[in-house]
């Protein structure tokens, strides 16, 4: 069976929890699920948008920094905590 990749979103609070989890020894051992987010990777804090580049260089035509700006978003920018307090 294939693994697939996936992203949710968890409270900053929950993936502490998850985190600090002695994997070896803890009692949610058994739990593949929280033991897949321990061993996940978060997006860091204002990344910006998040497209499929290998998708934009498989064209045949183009290939260009017009052609990332316009290439399907998978994944919508986050904005900086400054632009939050604004």
């Amino acid at each position: 069976m294939a693994d697939i990749e996936l992203l949710i979103k968890i409270p900053e609070e929950t993936y502490n929890d998850i985190q600090s989890r002695d994997w070896k020894n803890g009692a949610l051992i058994f739990c593949k699920e929280w033991k897949a987010i321990h061993n996940g990777t978060p997006l860091p804090k204002g990344h910006g948008r998040l497209i499929d580049a290998d998708a934009v260089l498989e064209e045949p035509i183009g290939n260009t920094y017009k052609d990332i700006g316009i290439a399907e978003t998978i994944i919508e920018a986050d904005k900086v905590e400054s632009e939050d307090k604004e």
